[in-house]
């Protein structure tokens, strides 16, 4: 018969229990941060298809209409929201497999049309980053349009600043003042319009397709209503500039502004930044390839890699 003491050695100790439970809680702490490190990697390497997929529908768009999509669309050098048509991402709707949704958009009446909000409203997958936060939800813009639209994860690019600390090629009242060689700092997604700005083709992009961004991210962790909006052609909505300043590659909108002595907003409305680890920075490039950009690129070589023909030779070390 087993005796008392054997049947008592059965079960487990309180400090046993103890012991196990403490070498469990350092096994998940230890493997907690690998587990969070691939599902990055995997939203990273979603987020940099998602971006191919766009700059592949640019080409066939271009294989279209012999041309780029215009960034925006603009009847004057008036920023009123009734003066906005379409943008470089509705454009592309039929080119990923959105044509019902483009059927939708009318083309005859302004951006932020009541017949359009439908379109506005729409939260596209494809428009997306799953490292963004907050993307699920409608969210009124800070500026100029009144009504909650769909976020989005990407922006044109534009080129750099032409002119002081405010001109930019997405903001219609300073593009009739850049002189032919400001001009030279332009994107190839722009505004477009009565300015004389034409949309680009690969035949403009001289400095090099490989070497030219054409989509970039921007994801901020405060302001959702200074995110970006896919379907907004209003200004810095859907479009941005490579900027010398790197707190504009900041992925937080607030501190971006504090940088600037809360004073040049204009800088963070325009800003490409993402959530990935480290802060690193997908962008498509006008070859349709994807490359990563640190937050702490040399300035210069930024700025370069957003010229389609300022005849700047740069390339990413």
């Amino acid at each position: 018969m087993p005796s008392k003491t054997s049947r008592a050695r059965s079960a487990f100790t309180l400090v046993e229990l103890l012991v196990v439970i403490a070498i469990i809680g350092v096994l998940i702490a230890l493997l907690l941060p690998a587990v969070q490190q691939a599902r990055e990697a995997a939203r990273r390497m979603q987020c940099t298809n998602q971006l191919k997929q766009l700059a592949l529908a640019m080409h066939n768009y271009h294989d279209t209409y012999k041309l780029f999509p215009p960034g925006s669309v603009n009847l004057s050098t008036n920023t009123g929201a009734n003066q906005n048509l379409t943008n470089w991402a509705i454009c592309i709707l039929p080119y990923i497999e959105q044509n019902a949704l483009y059927e939708r958009y009318n083309q005859n009446v302004y951006n932020s049309h009541t017949s359009n909000l439908p379109v506005l409203k729409t939260v596209l997958p494809a428009m997306l980053c799953p490292s963004d936060i907050a993307t699920e939800a409608l969210v009124t813009p800070s500026q100029l349009v009144s009504t909650p639209i769909a976020p989005g994860s990407y922006k044109g690019n534009t080129g750099r600043r032409f002119a002081g600390a405010n001109g930019y090629f997405d903001y219609p009242p300073y593009l009739a003042s850049a002189t032919a060689a400001q001009r030279t700092s332009i994107g190839p997604l722009h505004a477009t319009g009565p300015q004389g700005f034409a949309c680009e083709r690969f035949a403009t992009i001289i400095d090099g397709t490989t070497n030219t961004f054409l989509l970039g991210e921007y994801h901020t962790k405060s302001r959702p209503d200074c995110k970006t909006f896919w379907a907004s052609s209003q200004n810095f909505h859907n479009l941005a500039a490579a900027q010398p300043e790197s707190y504009t590659r900041i992925p937080d909108w607030d501190a971006c502004y504090a940088a600037t002595g809360n004073s040049q907003h204009w800088k963070c409305y325009r800003a490409f930044a993402s959530l990935h680890a480290a802060g690193t920075v997908n962008f498509a490039m006008c070859d349709a390839s994807v490359t990563t950009v640190p937050p702490t690129i040399d300035n210069v070589i930024f700025e370069s890699m957003s010229t389609i023909g300022r005849g700047e030779v740069a390339t990413l070390p």
